[in-house]
């Protein structure tokens, strides 16, 4: 069964700063190294095999001018890789938020809301066994406003 919150956007990009930060942080290493690792294979194959004995100099303003298109390409793109991969993260993070709100309200005593995860956030089983552990030792919000009615 579908819920509301199935079809709903999120409205907040950034859940969990720690987590989806470091990802970003590992990310954009990852693609300074990449670009560096890049620019030394084409000074060099350019130094070794187009251009043998040019100086450096020589061949360094040559790589510029043939690759700079590529580098500017590529470093334009790098606001759209982390916006993206702040998306990807959401649909971790944010499962991973509810469900530790719903933790920290049984451990603290009050009832807990059954967890509902958006259509393609991961781990949907585990609002699923969350959601069954909860009913089988009566932490829900319903379960508990039955007993208190009683």
């Amino acid at each position: 069964m579908l819920h509301a919150k199935d079809h709903q956007k999120r409205s907040t990009t950034v859940i969990d700063k720690q987590v989806q930060y470091g990802v970003i942080r590992k990310v954009a290493l990852h693609w300074v190294l990449f670009m560096i690792c890049n620019t030394f294979a084409l000074f060099m194959w350019v130094s070794l095999f187009e251009q043998p004995g040019t100086g450096w100099r020589e061949t360094m303003v040559e790589c510029v001018r043939r690759f700079l298109p590529f580098f500017v390409v590529s470093i334009a793109l790098v606001p759209a890789f982390v916006l993206d991969t702040l998306k990807l993260t959401n649909r971790f993070a944010g499962p991973i938020s509810r469900l530790k709100t719903e933790i920290a309200n049984a451990a603290a005593g009050r009832p807990v809301e059954p967890l509902k995860f958006r259509t393609g956030d991961f781990w949907g089983e585990i609002a699923e066994s969350f959601n069954t552990m909860a009913a089988r030792v009566g932490l829900n919000a319903d379960s508990s406003s039955q007993k208190s009615g009683n």
